[in-house]
């Protein structure tokens, strides 16, 4: 629909500038340059909207893939949404770098896939993306909500923030980074009035590249993950975290 908008703005616009050229005299009318090079301006405007509006949807459509696949725990079809050279940090474990040690660290969630009795949903929410003026990265804040759990043996309420970073790589947007800042872990029996869950930490049995990034405790810490993006009626920022 926004890609028929812009033809049909363009189209509109070579019309008027044909028509306008010549006055009834044949003779050219005064000050048309300036108003073709107007128009021109104006069309450009609305196909860089137009191309911006189309990458947010291509990063929306990527990120809740991502989100599909890992529910299925379809791990690699999840690891081939990232970049060649990406890095995962998901709560405290630390950072993964690289296509191949995502992979390993997403089979490692649940070697044996998505089994009887295994739940993974994971819904992701009012993402706020940011394109870079170049079009070739952008950045994301998503908050997610995800009801983990073994049927007779355990079930989880589990919500965070991510703050991701894509690139686009030969015309497709890619998973650069993948930051998820867990808030809450709770059992889904007792709730987070009367329990939590600490934040995780790395694994002996899977060490990660590089150690995490921030230190930081989960619920009920008020812990506020850093902002990529300023205040958009103010501009200050992007705000810092609170971290105890």
């Amino acid at each position: 629909m926004a890609m028929s908008a812009a033809a049909l703005l363009l189209a509109a616009a070579g019309a008027w500038v044909v028509s306008a050229q010549t006055d009834r005299a044949g003779e050219a009318a005064p000050g048309i340059e300036q108003e073709l090079a107007a128009a021109r301006a104006r069309v450009a405007r609305v196909e860089r909207t137009v191309e911006r509006l189309q990458d947010e949807r291509d990063i929306e459509t990527l990120q809740r893939t991502y989100g599909y696949f890992t529910d299925k725990a379809m791990w690699q079809e999840a690891a081939d949404l990232f970049a060649d050279d990406a890095t995962l940090e998901i709560g405290g474990r630390g950072v993964f770098v690289g296509k191949p040690h995502i992979l390993k660290y997403l089979r490692w969630l649940a070697p044996k896939g998505l089994t009887y009795g295994r739940l993974l949903n994971h819904l992701q929410l009012q993402p706020v993306i940011t394109i870079a003026p170049d079009g070739r990265t952008a950045k994301a804040r998503w908050r997610w909500l995800a009801e983990i759990g073994d049927y007779h043996r355990r079930s989880l309420w589990s919500i965070g923030t991510y703050e991701n970073e894509y690139v686009r790589q030969d015309g497709v947007w890619k998973i650069e980074s993948l930051h998820a800042y867990f808030r809450m872990t709770t059992p889904y029996a007792e709730g987070w009035a009367k329990a939590a869950v600490p934040n995780t930490h790395p694994e002996r049995d899977l060490p990660p590249d590089r150690p995490p990034t921030v230190i930081y405790e989960s619920y009920p810490a008020p812990f506020i993950p850093p902002y990529d993006y300023p205040n958009p009626v103010t501009g200050r920022g992007p705000l810092t975290p609170v971290t105890r």
